[in-house]
């Protein structure tokens, strides 16, 4: 029987989170052993793992002495404020941080890091492992990272996973231009079809009046995903007359940022931040048009999912939106500003021939992601 760790920081909100929670529930466990390693406990999607997977806590900081926390912290102070060449704040923590972290006990025949960042640089110099495999969720240029930083741990892996052409393309361009050629395979993010339309069904999600238009956005409530688009486009549509309600599912530390904004720009009553919910499917399933307006992705597993519950989309164009979409055939992509966002909202609430057109397309759209991607994992491991 082999033996797999997977790391991850939490089981937070979050598409690799979400990835993961439904790969560790597709795995074959008559034939493998898995521990899963968090850094953070209490994560939303912690109670969808699995009884058969193994969870390890492993708390680092709470078990530093006080003197080595107040050293580590500072460090990374000193580097945020002082530092010419900006690194990324995960870059940052382990620069900080490391020297305070044992390398694990336990010996595997396999460790996954299931992001970039803190579990990449886990796995590469505190695990040992058989075999090393890494997973890239994002768009590693804009995400920020720096490579020169990042090389001698990317070239301790066996593998290197992107979940999308895009961010595969964008990690092989940082590393070329540090003089370094790597190869790397793509496995998408899992979505499970039958799993998302049944869960849609198990709560009534909006009730909303006749002559109300419902857009709901699923994200993390972070700078990336690009509410404050959101809300200015919101703004443009109820300037318009367009009786709206925008809600927006997740949490994140833009919370405050983006309630200051709400009020700022009065639409308490059309931007409502709901929070994270558990199962989002079944407001998802009953919105009347899904918007996404990230300014990067790695891949964006809530697209796919609106797409699979066959919902109006109108996303930005980031670099992965044209792989999940064909403009207006099954979906809308526009340009990242608020006027675009606005204007491709409206395209669906005008024209209801339109509408019912990329509907139905989306409805003849076959998703072969969870068959693909679980055989290409299994050919990874050697299952």
């Amino acid at each position: 029987m082999i033996s797999i760790v997977f790391v991850i920081e939490s089981l937070d909100c979050g598409g690799a989170e979400k990835s993961l929670v439904t790969l560790l529930n597709n795995l074959d466990y008559s034939i493998c052993k898995v521990d899963l390693i968090l850094i953070k406990k209490g994560g939303n999607f912690e109670q969808f793992l699995p009884k058969q997977v193994n969870v390890v806590y492993f708390d680092f900081v709470s078990k530093m002495s006080f003197v080595s926390k107040m050293k580590a912290r500072i460090s990374f102070l000193l580097q945020r404020k002082f530092t010419k060449e900006k690194l990324h704040s995960a870059q940052m923590f382990w620069s900080s941080f490391k020297s305070s972290i044992q390398v694990f006990s336990e010996e595997y025949g396999i460790a996954i890091a299931y992001s970039q960042g803190f579990s990449t640089y886990f796995v590469a110099e505190k695990l040992k492992a058989s075999k090393k495999i890494t997973w890239l969720n994002t768009d590693y240029t804009k995400a920020g990272f720096r490579p020169e930083y990042d090389l001698d741990k990317y070239l301790i892996f066996d593998k290197i996973i992107a979940v999308s052409e895009q961010s595969k393309c964008s990690f092989i361009d940082a590393m070329q231009s540090v003089g370094v050629s790597m190869n790397l395979d793509v496995i998408k993010d899992i979505t499970d079809d039958d799993l998302i339309k049944k869960r849609s069904f198990e709560e009534i999600g909006f009730i909303k009046q006749d002559d109300e238009i419902t857009i709901l956005t699923v994200c993390r409530l972070s700078k990336e995903k690009g509410l404050h688009l959101a809300i200015d486009a919101c703004k443009i549509l109820v300037d318009k007359g367009k009786k709206i309600k925008w809600y927006v599912i997740g949490e994140g530390g833009e919370r405050s940022f983006l309630e200051q904004l709400i009020r700022t720009e009065k639409l308490e009553n059309n931007f409502i931040l709901k929070g994270f919910k558990s199962n989002p499917y079944p407001y998802i399933r009953t919105c009347d048009i899904y918007v996404q307006t990230s300014l990067f992705e790695g891949l964006s597993l809530t697209v796919i999912e609106a797409s699979i519950l066959c919902k109006p989309i109108v996303t930005t164009n980031f670099s992965t939106a044209h792989s999940l979409l064909k403009n207006n055939e099954t979906g809308l992509i526009c340009e990242m500003n608020a006027e675009s966002i606005a204007q491709s909202i409206i395209k669906y609430i005008d024209d209801e021939g339109f509408k019912k057109r990329i509907v139905a397309n989306l409805a003849d759209k076959k998703n072969t992601d969870k068959e693909d991607s679980l055989k290409k994992f299994n050919g990874l491991i050697k299952i």
